[in-house]
C-alpha cells in the first residue's frame, strides 16, 4: 500500500491559492511565439481550467500526483530485487467520481500528470540503482526512449529516458468500485487510514496492520518512512501523536531492500536516472 496524506484542517487558504497560482503560472510561463498555435491554445485551456478548479479538488490532484509518483518509483526498485517481469506494464485504476462519465478535474489531472511529472523529474530524476541485484531489464525494454528535448532557457537536446506518459496515462481507467472489487478493497484500507490518522480510531493494532502492507524508505529526511504526509502551506504545523503513527507503521513496514541484502553494502551507490516524458511542458 502506498499512501500520500494531507490535513487540511492545518492547511491556510490563502497558501494553497498561492500554490494553485503558481501552478497556473508554470503552465503558461515558458511558451513562447515558436509554439505551435494548437499547443498554446490547449495549454492555455488546461491553464483555465484549473484557474476554475476548487480548492478541494486542486489538493486532491496534487496529492494524487505525488501518489503516483511515489508508488511508481517504489514499485520499480522493490520488484526490480524480487519479480523484475512485473515492471513490463503499469496499470492504474481509479476510483470515479461519476460512474458515466469523466470529470472535468478527472480529465485535467490524466492529462497533465505526465508532463506535471516530466517538469519534476528535471528538479528530482526516478531513482534507479547500480547493482547487479536490481534487474531493469523488462522496465527498460517498455520505457527507455529517446527525444529531442525542449529546455526554455538553452537550445533542445536528444534525452536518453523513460516514457512517463506510457508509464501512467497510457494504461489508466477510472471505474465504478461497485463493480470492481480491488477498488472496494483500496476504500476500505484508505478508510481505516484516514480515520487512524483522525484519531477516529486509535491504537498500534491498527497501525502495524497497515504498516505491514507498506514499504518505508528513506526520502528528503534522514529517518525512514512508510507514510508520505504533504502539505501546501508552510503553516501547517506538526503533530506529535502523528508522529508516533507514523513511527510504529514504519517500524511494521517491509523494507525496500531484500533480506538478505540488508546485511551487506550495495556494490554501487543509489543513483537518480532521468525520466522523461513524450509531451513538452509549459
Amino acid at each position: 500500500m502506498h499512501a500520500c496524506a494531507i490535513d487540511v484542517s492545518r492547511e491556510d487558504a490563502a497558501r494553497v491559492d498561492q500554490h494553485k497560482a503558481g501552478q497556473c503560472d508554470g503552465i503558461t510561463k515558458h511558451l513562447t511565439p515558436e509554439h505551435y498555435p494548437d499547443l498554446v491554445r490547449e495549454v492555455w485551456d488546461l491553464r483555465r481550467v484549473l484557474e476554475g478548479m476548487s480548492r478541494q479538488l486542486y489538493i486532491q490532484c496534487v496529492t494524487m500526483k505525488e501518489l503516483v509518483r511515489i508508488a511508481s518509483e517504489e514499485v520499480t526498485l522493490y520488484f526490480a530485487q524480487r519479480r523484475p517481469r512485473e515492471l513490463a506494464k503499469f496499470e492504474w485504476t481509479i476510483d470515479a467520481k461519476d460512474p458515466r462519465r469523466i470529470t472535468s478535474q478527472e480529465k485535467w489531472w490524466r492529462e497533465t500528470l505526465a508532463p506535471l511529472l516530466e517538469s519534476a523529474s528535471r528538479r528530482e530524476p526516478f531513482v534507479f540503482v547500480k547493482d547487479a541485484g536490481f534487474n531493469y531489464k523488462f522496465f527498460d525494454r517498455s520505457f527507455v526512449m529517446k527525444k529531442d528535448m525542449w529546455f526554455p532557457d538553452r537550445p533542445p537536446e536528444m534525452i536518453e529516458g523513460h516514457d512517463i506518459r506510457k508509464m501512467t496515462t497510457e494504461r489508466m481507467a477510472f471505474v465504478d468500485s461497485r463493480s470492481e472489487t480491488l477498488i472496494q478493497a483500496v476504500d476500505v484500507l484508505t478508510s481505516f487510514l484516514r480515520r487512524l490518522l483522525a484519531r477516529e480510531i486509535t491504537g498500534d493494532d491498527v497501525s502495524q496492520a497497515l504498516g505491514r502492507l507498506q514499504i518505508h524508505t528513506r526520502r528528503k529526511s534522514k529517518h525512514p518512512q512508510s507514510l508520505h504526509v504533504l502539505t501546501l502551506s508552510d503553516q501547517a504545523g506538526g503533530r506529535s501523536d502523528l508522529f508516533d503513527t507514523l513511527r510504529v507503521m514504519t517500524r511494521a513496514a517491509r523494507t525496500m531492500l531484500k533480506p538478505e541484502r540488508t546485511q551487506r553494502r550495495p556494490a554501487a551507490p543509489t543513483s537518480r536516472g532521468r525520466s522523461w516524458g513524450r509531451v513538452r511542458s509549459g
